[in-house]
């Protein structure tokens, strides 16, 4: 029986969050069996990316395909959004489309898996058996996103990007035999808002840096994650406005790390005494190194955090709120409060042997539940229908 697997976003290069899982995945289907992989560029994806990916998945036949452009793109959001809605696809799906794509799906055959939510688009259509791995759903979380916005343009907007979302979500759902998430919350998640139960559970993953030799500084605290994602910058705000300042008056410093910097917010946020704001960086090992301690002050949001993660496999102590810690088991490595102020508090309370023992805690959390190897064998174990066959 015939594999083909459907990734919407060229996941090169893996740097971190989403491409990292998706990379992570495909590497553990390679090594079940052979398949077909079928992935959208991106606008930036390079010849010697797509030799790369082919590399990096011996036995895997890697056919990728670009975006199909807007008709009326010169138009901006006036010309976007509604030929999105025309399609049933939210605008961010539609951008990373290919039409060229969907038409060889047409002529495929046997089992198929779609990885992450814009390749749902793909379902429809299609003679395939597939299992949609979602790392979000895009019902709850566009509802959050309306919540929280601000103002009647932002509101408004948020209120089409929920609507439309969620009917996407439905429609590729009912075209799908089994669906897997990445937590036990985004579980109840789906079934309250689709009455769609979760076939499995598939729990993200990330590497264990290779090189990296933790030496914390004394009071040196630091945030990750990405600054263009508003639940992000949020809590972020919502942390230096009422937690940070306590920080502050007792030594500590922050520094501030992820893609998505505009000028406008780093100028914003550097205004605040004792933070550094530092943007994208290539390598996270020299910054993390030398942190005490991660703060993760997220109050929205959904799944399991890639920045929480990424911090415990570089032995970054975590101070969290719960939706941080999403998916992640009790541990020691992680200490949890509701409020920036208690975050503060938490930090404060710990002695450097605290510390010490939350590091080493957080490096066999990752190795024991979020590896790479862990990984490939909760996949195997969860989608055996979608991998048993002869391969051919």
């Amino acid at each position: 029986m015939e594999l083909t697997v459907v990734v919407s976003y060229f996941p090169l290069p893996a740097d971190r969050g989403d491409p990292v899982r998706v990379l992570m995945m495909l590497r553990a289907l390679a090594r079940v069996r052979p398949y077909t992989l079928l992935v959208v560029r991106r606008p930036t994806t390079t010849d010697d990316q797509v030799r790369q990916l082919r590399g990096l998945l011996p036995g895997v036949e890697v056919r990728d395909h670009v975006a199909t452009g807007y008709r009326l793109d010169r138009l901006g959001p006036a010309g976007r959004y509604p030929e999105s809605l025309l399609r049933g696809l939210p605008p961010w799906v539609r951008t990373r489309y290919s039409g060229s794509l969907h038409d060889e799906l047409r002529d495929r055959t046997g089992h198929g898996i779609a990885i992450g939510e814009a390749a749902g688009a793909y379902l429809r259509g299609t003679r395939l058996r597939w299992h949609w791995d979602k790392a979000n759903v895009l019902a709850a979380s566009s509802r959050q996103d309306l919540a929280e916005a601000a103002g009647p343009p932002h509101r408004l907007r948020a209120r089409y990007l929920a609507q439309i979302s969620t009917r996407f979500e439905a429609a590729a759902l009912a075209h799908c035999a089994t669906v897997s998430v990445t937590s036990t919350e985004e579980a109840d998640r789906l079934l309250r808002s689709h009455g769609r139960r979760a076939d499995c559970t598939l729990p993200s993953c990330v590497p264990v840096p290779t090189g990296h030799l933790p030496r914390p500084e004394p009071d040196r605290l630091v945030w990750l994650g990405s600054f263009a994602y508003q639940p992000n910058l949020h809590g972020l705000r919502r942390f230096l406005a009422q937690g940070w300042p306590r920080l502050r008056a007792a030594g500590f410093t922050l520094s501030l790390v992820g893609s998505g910097l505009t000028g406008a917010v780093e100028r914003e946020l550097a205004g605040h005494d004792g933070v550094r704001v530092l943007g994208y960086v290539d390598d996270l090992r020299p910054v993390l190194a030398t942190a005490r301690a991660g703060v993760v002050p997220v109050w929205s949001g959904a799944g399991v955090k890639l920045k929480t993660l990424t911090l415990l496999a570089h032995s970054v102590p975590v101070f969290s709120t719960p939706v941080g810690a999403e998916g992640v088991p009790s541990t020691p490595a992680v200490r949890l409060a509701g409020t920036p102020a208690e975050l503060a508090d938490e930090i404060l309370a710990s002695s450097p042997p605290a510390l010490a023992a939350m590091a080493d805690d957080a490096l066999e959390l990752v190795r024991r539940e979020f590896s790479e190897e862990r990984f490939a064998q909760r996949l195997t174990g969860s989608l055996a229908d979608h991998l048993v066959g002869d391969g051919r």
